[in-house]
């Protein structure tokens, strides 16, 4: 009976060690499972924040590459809408503000005027000086000419020897003979290219927005008109354009 009775008890006692044995391993394979998953999500999360890292760099390439890209676009873009000896706006750009000057004095009913100016007998200055002094008066022309002007208004090489001066607000139309009267004694003074001494003068035409039109190439002809008028009457003077 005794005998039995030990037996059995033996049975129980191993099947309880082996039930914490089995527990026990469970809770190491638990402990285990949860350690795989901390070492997966963190290799995760590190392939996250260098996938991320690489991603803000590319950005950030791209947007300096594209920026770089905008900045040299806007300089090509500026640099052939400046006349290369004078740095003054060609005539693509002076029309261009000329129409936005037009749709301005529309919508607050001002006026604007356009003077065209044209150096008289500059072919001489060519001629017997040579081009490269014709350049240099040129360039000293257009700084007068800049200089004679407010900060809003426009100056613009032509072409060759002729120049727009674009007035984008006047409250009367005398204003821009008041402009013109100080652009012909601005050039008037004598001026000096290394050895070479020559005085200038101009023939001005001026067409008023909006008596003489409201298209930017019909203020400019009709300027051109009145300038041509200028120079074959009174050379060194200013002419108003006087037909609608």
């Amino acid at each position: 009976m005794s005998a039995r009775l030990l037996k059995n008890s033996s049975k129980a006692k191993s099947t309880s060690e082996l039930a914490q044995e089995a527990r026990a391993h469970l809770a190491q394979v638990h402990r285990d499972l949860i350690e795989a998953e901390d070492r997966v999500v963190a290799t995760h999360a590190a392939e996250l924040v260098e996938a991320n890292e690489q991603l803000v760099v590319s950005t950030l390439r791209a947007h300096v590459h594209a920026e770089t890209a905008t900045n040299e676009l806007k300089s090509v873009s500026q640099l052939a809408a400046l006349d290369a000896l004078t740095g003054l706006p060609k005539r693509a750009l002076l029309r261009e503000r000329l129409g936005q000057a037009i749709i301005h004095a529309r919508r607050n009913d001002t006026l604007l005027a356009l003077l065209f100016l044209d150096l008289d007998n500059f072919k001489q200055v060519n001629d017997t000086l040579g081009h490269a002094v014709g350049d240099q008066v040129l360039m000293q022309v257009a700084h007068c000419l800049v200089s004679a002007m407010r900060a809003g208004d426009t100056v613009s090489r032509h072409g060759g020897d002729e120049f727009l001066i674009l007035l984008a607000e006047v409250t009367h139309a005398s204003d821009a003979s008041l402009v013109a009267d100080k652009v012909l004694a601005t050039l008037a003074p004598a001026g000096e290219v290394g050895d070479h001494v020559f005085a200038l003068s101009a023939s001005i035409g001026i067409s008023i927005y909006p008596a003489n039109g409201d298209d930017p190439d019909v203020l400019i002809d009709r300027a051109d008109t009145a300038m041509y008028f200028a120079k074959k009457n009174r050379i060194g003077k200013f002419v108003y354009q006087t037909f609608a």
